[in-house]
C-alpha cells in the first residue's frame, strides 16, 4: 500500500489521488488514526469478492464437495452439463482459497462471471458450440 502524509494530501491532492491507480493509499496523520483513500471500483470488487468467496466456502464446507456445494448455492448450475459443472467446480476450488488468503478477488469474480454468463446463454436458447474443424479445400463464400 502506498503511503502519503495528510499534509501532502492537503497540499497536492491530485498527486495523492493519482496514486490510487496503483491501489489504495494510506494517509498518515500525526493527531489521529490513519486514513485510506481507495477507488470505488476497487472497493466494489473487494466487497463482491468477499461475499462470493464466503458463500462458496460455506457451501463447500457444508456439502463436502465443491460441485455439490455450488449446485446447492447456484440454481443456474443445472443448465451446465456434467463436464462443464466439473470444470466450473475445479476452477472455483482452484481460485477461492488463494483469493481469500491474499484478499485479491478479481480472478475469482471473472471466472465466476464467465460461468454464470455461459448459463445465461444456455437459458436464452444458445447451446454449447460444436467442435470446429478445418476445411480440406478452400470454399468460396458469396459476399453478404
Amino acid at each position: 500500500m502506498t503511503v502519503a502524509t495528510f499534509t501532502e494530501f492537503l497540499r497536492s491532492p491530485k498527486s495523492v489521488v493519482a496514486k490510487t491507480e496503483a491501489g489504495a493509499v494510506r494517509i498518515t496523520r500525526r493527531q489521529g488514526r490513519d486514513l485510506v483513500l481507495a477507488r470505488a471500483d476497487d472497493m466494489e470488487t473487494q466487497d463482491a469478492g468477499v461475499k462470493l468467496a464466503s458463500r462458496i466456502v460455506r457451501a463447500r464446507l457444508g456439502a463436502g464437495s465443491m460441485s455439490d456445494g455450488l449446485a446447492s448455492l447456484f440454481s443456474w448450475t443445472g443448465l451446465l452439463d456434467c463436464s462443464e459443472m466439473e470444470r466450473f467446480a475445479e476452477a472455483m476450488e482452484r481460485l477461492v482459497w488463494p483469493a481469500t488468503e491474499l484478499g485479491r478477488y478479481g480472478e475469482l469474480l471473472s471466472e465466476f462471471r464467465r460461468w454464470e454468463g455461459t448459463a445465461e446463454a444456455y437459458a436464452d436458447g444458445f447451446g454449447p458450440v460444436a467442435a470446429l474443424g478445418w476445411l480440406d479445400e478452400p470454399v468460396d463464400v458469396p459476399r453478404p
